[in-house]
């Protein structure tokens, strides 16, 4: 009696929820009600009482209650509305409760005589408020429950019979599964040990703890380590992203508590994979502390570096290990090596002193162990596949599947599920119409709008260099809202976008993603066309395509510089496959004449990548000839490299650590304009014509980044001009370009004649606003968005905005771009083909 009063008479007389209970999802009021109903059980209370009165009445009150809500209205939001049906102080509802607990506390489940009879309502409530959490009931309950003036009543109760009778449904099917699991007589054992029969099993719960302690001490010290790892791997996201405070502990556990169960269970799997490989404890054991270990530091790296979290395709970047190393912290290596190896040594003298006997002796089981976690692990290529049985795993534990911010979900998911999520990669949405015959009909269309455009074209590509000269980094500083660099780092390259064909590019990266911008500029289609789940084609689509066209297609001679170590992204097996003669890099065959660097700057210099590339130039042989250059002086991090640095920050953007960053990347600026000029120089005194494209690939990740949300588009502008020795057409219409229209604008600004590949670019170019990737949906480079327009004069348009033909053009060219990606690449050798 003390109890119900305290509980529910109190609360239901003062309208409030007086014991911070306020939700019938909360374990204490879970564990109010089950003492209640213990006690009741106990005295037999419902044993005198008609079961058929019992279920009339509990009708009675299911059909009373909503009306009393429709009566009364309601004004309160979905989630208040939702607390207030689940609410303690809600006397109908309680009794509801309690008349439905008494229908079912004396029901059995028959089994068969010889196995002991388990009493249903432990794993019926069990099994019900577990169904009552699966996301898609709460969404239901926090939207389709609330009483807008638009919903009748009458809409409104079928509703909610319906979701009523959905979770009764539901929990009748999983309690009837569960009766026929403990049908094997191992999990019959199983159940009737830790079945909770009535409150006096509640006496013996210390002794029953302890004897499970010792049996399974090994697999709980997994199991709570790998809760804490995952604890730990999202409270460091975190930190990343936000200020600490002490309720970042609790909001932690409020917003990824189901989250942090399953990658608790992920890692628990993980051992076991580890352990039926291994057969030793301990050793397996330490091997899945140190490989979290090494995950927590390699997220934090990455989100700080790039700002979005690990992902599948940058396992192709461990074959330039060497590479990635020397981008870090030689102190932040030495901590990791150290930690691994104590890991090491401990694993090592637990297993030989305390666990030497400790193994699995049946082959069987050892099988069981290895092959069970593979098939478990399998279905991380199906996440994205809705309806498959891993995607209602994921949704069950309230996975974000959001793409469009990696560094978000990975905060709400966990490094470790984000990264398992992102293994389900789709290259591209096929677009409606896709056929044989619709790209024969758009392959002819441009066939003839090639030769309409040639028409008032001069030039074939005989004896002509195109070069596209990608910067590293390069971006005007003072185009960033709230900063200024003083003096000017980069008053030649202005002076140059006054003279040639120049504008602003609109990067798909922030602090990375240059492999994305080349692969655009190359290939002349969109990335933002692509899935949101395919990060990076160099390493994602590729390696899978049987043909790549791209624009060394067009040239009897293509050749590659880059003053680097050519492993990362991919590079050496990509540009083999786009056909690239010759590659130079750090360590190629083809020898670096020039590597050269400036002061402290631990990569080679513009002035020396330049060299190269006019060298290249001088030693052509007969016929065309294109060049693709990606500088590397300007790359991240920005430790205090150069001497005499004089440039000055101003402005509120970026700490004070970040202003000496920006300081020496300003510093490194000036040094590329310098070249510039020296380059420039150099092809002005070629004889033969000489077309390059010139562009920064996006912007360093120096700047405040919550600004990301209001000043996306600025924070994704570089600078870009085309150059021309022999003729330049100097025009504004191309203020915003993509890089995918470089192709086209390089052949134009040549006065270059085109293929029909290069009409349809042309088209695109001409005709629609550049498309990009909405930054400001991202607060971080998560390279995944949605597809956006971005009109001369800087503003967002929709594509919904666009004009008849418009649309028209667009889905031609989302159809050719899906052909030659994800289709059956009818038009590949149509792309392909040279300038006749």
């Amino acid at each position: 009696m003390l109890i119900f009063w305290f509980f529910i008479i109190m609360p239901f007389l003062f309208g409030k929820p007086i014991w911070g209970i306020n939700s019938g999802n909360n374990f204490v009021w879970v564990g109010v009600l089950f003492v209640v109903g213990a006690l009741s059980q106990k005295i037999n209370a419902f044993s005198r009482v008609n079961k058929k009165l019992m279920i009339c009445f509990s009708l009675v009150i299911m059909i009373v209650f909503p009306i009393m809500l429709k009566i009364s209205s309601i004004t309160q939001t979905a989630t208040n509305l939702q607390s207030r049906i689940y609410s303690n102080y809600s006397l109908p509802l309680f009794i509801l409760s309690v008349l439905v607990f008494g229908i079912f506390i004396e029901t059995r489940i028959k089994l068969n005589k010889k196995i002991n009879h388990i009493p249903s309502i432990n794993w019926f409530i069990l099994t019900g408020y577990l169904i009552t959490q699966v996301p898609i009931i709460n969404y239901q309950l926090s939207t389709n429950f609330r009483l807008n003036y638009s919903l009748s009543g009458s809409r409104w109760l079928e509703y909610l019979i319906i979701n009523i009778l959905s979770v009764l449904l539901a929990t009748l099917l999983t309690t009837l599964v569960i009766s026929e699991i403990i049908r094997i007589p191992y999990f019959n054992r199983l159940l009737v040990s830790t079945s909770i029969k009535s409150i006096n099993s509640l006496l013996d719960f210390p002794k029953f703890f302890r004897k499970i302690l010792a049996q399974n001490w090994r697999s709980l010290l997994v199991i709570i380590t790998g809760f804490i790892v995952s604890y730990v791997q999202i409270l460091v996201v975190t930190l990343l992203y936000t200020p600490f405070s002490f309720d970042m502990f609790k909001q932690i556990i409020d917003l990824s508590s189901q989250q942090l169960i399953l990658s608790t269970i992920i890692i628990y799997l993980f051992f076991i994979f580890i352990f039926g490989m291994l057969n030793r404890y301990w050793y397996s054991y330490m091997i899945v502390v140190a490989a979290s270990v090494v995950i927590t530091v390699a997220e934090s790296l990455k989100i700080s570096l790039r700002q979005e979290p690990i992902l599948p395709s940058d396992l192709a970047m461990l074959t330039a290990i060497d590479d990635l190393i020397k981008m870090i912290s030689p102190v932040t290596i030495i901590i990791v090596i150290i930690t691994i190896f104590c890991f090491a040594v401990v694993g090592l003298v637990l297993q030989h002193h305390f666990d030497k006997l400790y193994h699995v002796a049946s082959l069987k089981k050892r099988i069981v162990m290895i092959i069970l976690p593979m098939i478990f692990f399998s279905g991380s290529f199906f996440v994205y596949h809705f309806g498959s049985l891993p995607n209602i795993i994921m949704v069950g534990f309230n996975v974000k599947f959001s793409t469009i911010d990696q560094g978000r979900e990975a905060r709400n998911n966990g490094p470790i599920i984000q990264f398992i999520q992102s293994m389900d990669t789709t290259i591209m949405d096929k677009p409606s119409g896709y056929s044989k015959t619709n790209i024969n009909k758009i392959m002819k269309q441009y066939n003839h709008e090639a030769i309409e455009i040639n028409k008032d074209r001069k030039y074939k590509l005989t004896n002509q260099t195109f070069m596209f000269v990608l910067s590293e980094s390069f971006s005007n500083p003072n185009r960033v809202p709230n900063l200024k660099v003083s003096p000017n780092p980069i008053p030649y390259l202005l002076s140059l976008k006054n003279k040639y064909n120049s504008g602003l590019m609109l990067s798909t990266g922030y602090g990375g993603g240059t492999a994305n911008m080349e692969w655009q500029s190359l290939t002349g289609l969109s990335i933002s066309n692509l899935s949101a789940t395919l990060a990076t084609p160099y390493t994602q689509l590729v390696p899978q395509q049987k043909i790549s066209p791209n624009f060394t297609n067009l040239f009897s001679q293509s050749l590659a510089i880059h003053p680097y170590n050519a492993s990362l992204y991919n590079r050496i097996n990509v540009f083999k496959k786009f056909g690239f003669d010759k590659f130079f890099y750090q360590g190629s065959k083809d020898k670096l004449s020039y590597q050269k660097k400036i002061d402290k700057n631990p990569y080679i210099s513009d002035t020396s990548a330049y060299k190269q590339a006019i060298k290249t130039i001088n030693d052509k042989h007969k016929g065309s000839q294109f060049i693709q250059l990606s500088t590397m002086q300007n790359h991240m991090p920005y430790t205090n490299y150069y001497s005499n640095n004089r440039f000055k920050i101003f402005g509120t953007a970026g700490s004070k650590t970040e202003k000496e960053s920006i300081k020496t990347y300003s510093k490194g600026l000036n040094y590329t304009d310098n070249s510039l000029k020296m380059l420039i120089s150099k092809l002005n005194k070629i004889k033969h014509p000489v077309t390059m494209v010139w562009y920064g690939d996006h912007l360093a990740a120096l700047y405040d980044k919550d600004s990301m949300k209001k000043y996306g588009v600025k924070l994704h502008e570089t600078d870009y001009f085309i150059y021309n020795n022999r003729t330049h057409k100097t025009t504004e219409v191309n203020k915003y370009v993509s890089p995918y229209s470089f192709s086209a604008l390089a052949l134009e600004s040549s006065d270059t004649k085109v293929t029909p590949y290069y009409a349809l670019i042309t088209k695109i170019t001409d005709s629609l606003p550049a498309m990009t990737i909405d930054p400001s949906q991202s607060q971080t480079n998560s390279i995944n968005g949605s597809n956006i327009f971005i009109s001369q004069s800087g503003k967002k348009v929709k594509e919904s905005s666009l004009t008849k033909k418009q649309k028209k053009l667009l889905h031609d060219y989302r159809l050719i771009q899906y052909d030659l990606t994800a289709g059956k690449q009818y038009s590949a050798h149509w792309a392909e083909q040279k300038i006749k």
